[in-house]
This record gives C-alpha cells, sequence and structure tokens, in this order.
C-alpha cells in the first residue's frame, strides 16, 4: 500500500541545503521573496538608489550659473530618466539624497533641505505617474503628464525656496526661467534616454519586480 505522505514525492520534498541559498542569494540579488510571494525594499534597490543619488549629483556638476542661486544644469534630466526607469521611491530618494548632497558640498547650502524635499518628491510624483496603472514607466503619455506635473511643483517649489533665501519675490521670480528650461530639457531627454537604456538594464536584470516599482503604483 502507497502511503499517503512520502518524502519520495519530488513536490513535498524538502529542499537541499544548495537549493536553499542559492534561493535565498537570490532574494537578496533581485528582491525577491519567493518563500511568501511578498516584495521587500531589499539591498539591491538600496544599491540602486545609492548609485542613482550619486548619477544626480554628478550630472549637476556641469553647470552655467543664472540668476541669484539659480542654475542650468543636466539634474533634472537625470531624475526625470531614473524616475521613468525605477519609479517613484527609488527615484525619490535618489533625487532626494543626490541634489542635496550636491548643494552641501558646492557651496549651495541654505538650499541643501529645500532640494532635499523638492527635488525628492519631484521624482516620486513622476515615479508614481509613470509607473501607475501597471505600466512600468513604458507608457510615453504618462511620462509626459508625469515630467510636466513634476516640473511644476518642482517650479512653485523653487520660488519659495528662493523667496526665503534671497528674501524677495521679485529676485525668486526672475530665476523661474531656469527651472523651466531645466525641466524642458529634462523632458526632451529623459524620453528617448530612458526607452533606450531600459532594453540594456531589463537585459541585465536590473530592471524587474521590487519594492519601489510594485509600491510606486
Amino acid at each position: 500500500m502507497k502511503p499517503l505522505i512520502s518524502f519520495a514525492d519530488e513536490k513535498i520534498r524538502p529542499e537541499s541545503p544548495k537549493k536553499y541559498a542559492e534561493k535565498s542569494l537570490k532574494c537578496i540579488l533581485y528582491g525577491e521573496d519567493k518563500m511568501n510571494h511578498t516584495n521587500k525594499f531589499s539591498i539591491r534597490d538600496i544599491a540602486i538608489v545609492g548609485m542613482a543619488a550619486a548619477i544626480c549629483a554628478v550630472s549637476m556638476i556641469f553647470k552655467i550659473p543664472y540668476g541669484t542661486g539659480a542654475m542650468f544644469h543636466f539634474g533634472t534630466a537625470a531624475i526625470f530618466t531614473l524616475a521613468i526607469l525605477f519609479g517613484g521611491i527609488r527615484a525619490g530618494l535618489a533625487a532626494a539624497i543626490g541634489t542635496a548632497f550636491y548643494d552641501l558640498l558646492m557651496g549651495f547650502s541654505p538650499y541643501t533641505i529645500w532640494s532635499f524635499f523638492i527635488k525628492g518628491i519631484a521624482g516620486l510624483i513622476l515615479g508614481y505617474i509613470s509607473h501607475s496603472a501597471h505600466t512600468g514607466g513604458k507608457s510615453i503619455i504618462r511620462n509626459i503628464i508625469g515630467c510636466i506635473l513634476s516640473a511644476i511643483w518642482t517650479l512653485i517649489g523653487y520660488l519659495v525656496a528662493w523667496t526665503f533665501v534671497i528674501g524677495k519675490f521679485e529676485s525668486a521670480l526672475a530665476n523661474a526661467p531656469s527651472s523651466i528650461v531645466n525641466s524642458v530639457i529634462g523632458l526632451i531627454v529623459a524620453i528617448p534616454l530612458a526607452a533606450t537604456l531600459r532594453i540594456a538594464l531589463e537585459k541585465a536584470g536590473i530592471l524587474g519586480n521590487s519594492a519601489s516599482n510594485i509600491n510606486s503604483n
């Protein structure tokens, strides 16, 4: 008589230590918890946020000063691209950390806390919209809408920041063109760049299910 339960049955045979170790390593590297089918913010996500924050900071090194405390740079293009690729949480954290770090090191310390929240929320807004409805940042229409709303938020945020730091709303308003131009350049660069980079990142296994993509929907 065949036993009702047998470890000889492949379906219920316990995993070997080797297979269990391989699965655990995969969970750490790719942010996949296959034991309980949940998504968590993984070590991989932390690494991506760190690298993305560095990209945000470096992208602002090449700049053209404008007005009082304003400048033209490629930082917005970097934030837009990262938000479309990685979603709101990772892009928001990267934008907040990267731009605040840049301001702190490059002599714009009065704007450090402002940049942390303004740029962080800008990345969150675009990432949330571009990854909504399970589109994963692949909808051009959602990406454009997200860029525009993120740009509006950034302009309003820095008008408040400039007014507070400079002390005059007129001077803050004179800086507005820099924010608008940076956002326009960011949109023009980010839409095609994100689409191009997505192919390489997907092949490399960097883009996939993770806490930031899931939770930004």
